[in-house]
């Protein structure tokens, strides 16, 4: 049944972030907020949302009762550095830029998933108190005097140009003036697989071509940063770590490696960084090692063709 209006306010404070305002509100685990009655108003997953969760307003733990002013900042399925990057860090990097607009002082931040190294380091680079922080995986219900959805304008896995900057400006202390480094970033560390079957051979044509073979994983939010922002040229399988593309200066180049069967493999999320923020970005579909056609073919290890990859990686060397 769709949600009665209620009274609330929007404001939109830039083409990136919506802020909606309710007064004396809810927030569940789902990150979906209520007013005082308990009426559904709104949620801030850019996937949006079917369900509408029943509240018991009287169920609310009493450490995080009744606070000053609460921000739905994500939810609990935002769990993946990609998701992480793209989706709910432009709304702490967005909160952070409108101080004037926001009561950070006495303000709340409800997030799901949140406590890897690369969430703190970036919040605390941002000014964010990591004690602000509630966990929605152990808060199931919160209550606060204000309550203020975040919501991206833009559709998932389409960063406009304005976020990618927003992202860089906050991040990139001294752009690079004349990036140069090589980098290829191996997944070999990885569990959700997408690994390379013959990335040893590979890895030989890399760095006989003057490539640094980088586990990203084992790096600090900020040496991701200076890293792709140093670099310009890039060769990675599909995966969450490319993101960090939004760091890289115009003119980039980078080889994205993906398992052929697989055609919508996360989408167009690189392309369409690439082309607002003007990359060279080519995409080599490489050869799957499962027969499966199902959906967690994605999932699947691949084998590059090595003749094929070194042609590409010829023509982005010239």
């Amino acid at each position: 049944m769709k949600a009665q209006p209620v009274d609330a306010s929007t404001v939109s404070l830039s083409p990136i972030v919506t802020a909606l305002t309710v007064d004396n509100g809810f927030i569940n685990s789902a990150g979906e907020a209520y007013d005082k009655n308990g009426t559904f108003i709104d949620f801030p997953r850019e996937l949006g949302s079917k369900k509408r969760k029943n509240i018991d307003t009287g169920n609310v733990q009493r450490r995080v009762k009744n606070k000053e002013v609460v921000c739905v900042v994500h939810e609990c399925r935002n769990y993946s550095y990609f998701h992480w990057l793209l989706e709910t860090l432009p709304k702490f990097v967005f909160l952070s830029n409108h101080r004037d607009k926001f009561d950070l002082g006495k303000a709340y931040y409800h997030c799901g998933l949140w406590g890897t190294p690369y969430q703190r380091q970036a919040l605390r680079t941002l000014g964010f108190n990591r004690w602000n922080l509630i966990d929605a995986r152990r808060v199931q219900l919160v209550s606060a005097k204000k309550v203020t959805v975040l919501k991206l304008e833009e559709k998932r896995r389409e960063p406009t140009k304005e976020l990618c900057q927003m992202l860089k400006n906050a991040f990139v202390k001294a752009s690079a003036t004349s990036p140069s480094r090589r980098i290829y970033l191996t997944r070999r560390n990885v569990k959700s697989g997408r690994q390379i079957t013959n990335e040893p051979e590979l890895e030989n044509i890399l760095e006989n071509s003057g490539f640094e073979i980088i586990d990203p994983g084992q790096l600090s939010f900020s040496r991701q940063v200076k890293l792709f922002n140093e670099s310009n040229v890039i060769v990675s399988p599909h995966g969450a770590a490319l993101a960090n593309i939004v760091f890289c200066n115009s003119g980039t180049k980078i080889i994205e490696l993906f398992n052929h069967q697989n055609i919508s493999l996360g989408s167009q999320s690189y392309p369409n960084i690439s082309k607002v923020c003007d990359f060279n970005l080519t995409r080599l579909p490489a050869q799957s090692t499962s027969a499966d056609t199902d959906d967690y073919v994605e999932r699947c290890d691949f084998t590059v063709d090595l003749d094929a990859f070194r042609s590409v990686l010829n023509e982005a060397l010239s």
